[in-house]
């Protein structure tokens, strides 16, 4: 029986030379005089095996990199890497580096290479843990000229049943090498120091750290152990010349003596522009402290004292200082005891005060049509500001 072929086709020149060029890449690496429709046939053709140093300082496709992330991790999502697909590549695998790192076992000389090759396209850092408790200015150091912002959580994935609390949190060794490091960085801007077991003595020493420092203007510091002691010298720093714009302490254990410090601060301070002390422990004297302390500041716009057991002399405080007040924007007193006379205070104050554009009250104890007359008010404003 006869067989039949099909017509034998034959590669195009062009096409076995550029595919010579992409398999001999990692030795002979001259792809730059290329033209534009040959260069993107090469580089589709690339090994995503390719050395890091050698594809990291001569490729920018962005396809490129894309085939090597997902390649390696099931769910990438640029948007928290500038939109860059070389960015996540390079920032995700220095996370990887770092999360896994052995401090008994683990080429200390080879980390630090990588994370110095690394330094010009990782600017955000997200670590869920660091198990090594490795010194942190091995990390800010060689990355001190890109980083800016750093996320860091001493927790442990896939515990499972291995659980021992001693593997949670920063230790007092953490906080040291982070407060030597903060006094020294110029471009980190965005801290997360959030679920570490943070108490007032590490924070002290961290807030020391800050006091010499001018870049961060983000500092999260929520779902901690932070109590009056932390906060007296959180209070400090941002007498000072602190940079810091938005301050997030929710969820620690800040009480009354702790919100009188920050009343301190707020009256003083020309930085602030949010603050976040969701579910503390301010009672109505701390809450009051810093209500008053409203009528002198001029610069914040976002404040958040839900669920603080706050009272009616802390909303009395409030109703006095928006009468003067003109820069707050968004105000949360849900989950307080404010009760209807507080409501009443606070309804009468914003008929005068047009700036508020947000004030949560709900399951703040005021009468529903305080609530409702706060709510109309406020859509009558906004209707102003569009006109």
């Amino acid at each position: 029986m006869a067989h039949t072929h099909g017509p034998v086709l034959v590669t195009p020149l062009q096409d076995l030379c550029l595919n010579v060029v992409a398999a001999n890449f990692a030795a002979k690496p001259c792809i730059g005089a290329l033209p534009e429709n040959f260069l993107s046939k090469v580089v589709d053709s690339l090994s995503i095996e390719l050395p890091l140093e050698l594809a990291g300082s001569l490729l920018e496709s962005e396809s490129y990199w894309e085939r090597r992330a997902r390649a390696r991790w099931n769910n990438c999502e640029t948007s928290r890497h500038s939109g860059s697909w070389k960015q996540l590549f390079f920032e995700r695998n220095v996370e990887d580096a770092l999360e896994q790192f052995d401090s008994t076992s683990g080429d200390l000389q080879s980390l630090k290479r990588l994370l110095c090759f690394s330094k010009r396209f990782v600017h955000s850092l997200h670590l869920q843990q660091l198990p090594s408790h490795l010194d942190l200015a091995i990390i800010l150091d060689a990355m001190h000229s890109g980083l800016t912002s750093l996320s860091i959580s001493y927790g442990l994935k896939n515990v499972k049943m291995n659980y021992e609390r001693s593997l949670f949190g920063m230790k007092l060794s953490d906080c040291r090498s982070l407060a030597k490091t903060l006094e020294k960085t110029e471009v980190l801007t965005y801290l997360d120091l959030s679920n570490n077991l943070l108490e007032d003595d590490k924070l002290r020493m961290i807030a020391s750290g800050l006091l010499d420092n001018h870049s961060v203007t983000h500092l999260d510091l929520s779902h901690n152990k932070i109590a009056d002691r932390g906060v007296r010298a959180l209070a400090k720093l941002l007498d000072g010349s602190s940079a810091i714009a938005l301050l997030n302490l929710c969820d620690n254990q800040i009480h009354p003596e702790g919100g009188r410090s920050l009343a301190r601060a707020i009256r003083n301070n020309g930085a602030l522009l949010w603050i976040n002390l969701r579910l503390n422990r301010l009672g109505d004297e701390g809450g009051r402290a810093i209500c008053a302390a409203l009528a002198d500041n001029t610069v914040l716009q976002r404040l958040n004292l839900s669920a603080n057991a706050i009272g009616a002399q802390a909303a009395e405080a409030l109703a006095t200082s928006l009468y003067t007040n003109d820069t707050l924007r968004e105000l949360d007193l849900s989950c307080n005891e404010l009760g209807e006379e507080g409501g009443k205070q606070l309804r009468e104050a914003m008929e005068e005060n047009t700036g508020i554009q947000r004030l949560d009250l709900r399951m703040a104890g005021c009468a529903e049509d305080e609530e409702l007359a706060i709510a109309e008010m406020l859509r009558q404003h906004a209707v102003l500001r569009m006109t």
